[in-house]
């Protein structure tokens, strides 16, 4: 949400814009965040690294709804928040099970 305008002029997502660090550094965090996880669950637990789709898939499934956002309705709401991180999840989920 911190790289995308804010579609309302107000709303309860713009809770979501308040922060003191540019949005590449909150997305760059979050990515590596989620893929140092996964190389964790790898080592550890000695599992196959399907985790690195499945994480992929939520970023990728996410990204896609903020573009059809933007080029829909000029920005973010609260529901393309939600529809991001349903659409997300769902992907990654998709992909993480898959038999590669």
């Amino acid at each position: 949400a911190s790289l995308m305008p804010y579609a309302r002029t107000s709303g309860l997502a713009s809770a979501f814009l308040d922060s003191n660090k540019p949005g590449w550094v909150l997305v760059g965090m979050g990515g590596v965040g989620s893929l140092v996880l996964v190389l964790i669950g790898v080592v550890v637990a000695d599992a196959d690294a399907v985790g690195i789709f499945g994480v992929a898939g939520v970023g990728l499934g996410a990204f896609a709804v903020f573009q059809l956002a933007r080029r829909r309705i000029g920005g973010f709401t609260g529901d393309v928040l939600g529809a991001a991180g349903v659409v997300g999840e769902t992907l990654g989920l998709v992909l993480a099970t898959a038999r590669w």
